[in-house]
């Protein structure tokens, strides 16, 4: 099954600098569960990730996640982007082989982020639905 590269995928490209301001520097533990849509049974369970965000990562977090991402997730951008009082919202296109197509609701503060990401990928040919719901948490410093 390939929606573990997916759902890497998405959370690399997933935290925008939009956020950034809001951000803390330390040490993260993000949490992603993913659902995909035509196996509504299969999960890849929750998938735990601990990163350290320096003050220039939390400027420009997508930098720490990135080293997370699939290699067929590449040329990544953001549109739609609006930044509403702590809710980000955004749709997201990446190149590569997979044509990544994310929509998504981010809701975040200092010390927390949570969210659903819906991801669309060419899988194999085909076209294939996942839905990440997120979570992230400042653990303190690294």
């Amino acid at each position: 099954m390939r929606a573990r590269p997916v759902l890497l995928a998405s959370i690399a490209c997933f935290c925008p600098p939009a956020l950034a301001a809001d951000l803390s520097p330390g040490l993260w533990e993000i949490t992603v569960d993913s659902r995909v849509a035509a196996a509504p049974n299969l999960s890849t369970g929750p998938l735990k990730l601990t990163q350290c965000l320096t003050a220039a990562d939390a400027r420009d977090p997508s930098r720490v996640l990135g080293g997370v991402s699939n290699p067929g997730a590449s040329g990544c951008a953001y549109s739609n982007k609006t930044d509403s009082g702590g809710t980000f919202s955004f749709t997201m296109r990446c190149a590569g082989s997979l044509a990544l197509e994310s929509r998504g609701t981010v809701t975040y503060s200092a010390d927390s982020m949570n969210g659903t990401i819906t991801a669309v990928a060419n899988v194999g040919g085909q076209k294939t639905e996942i839905t990440n719901r997120v979570a992230a948490r400042r653990l303190g410093a690294c």
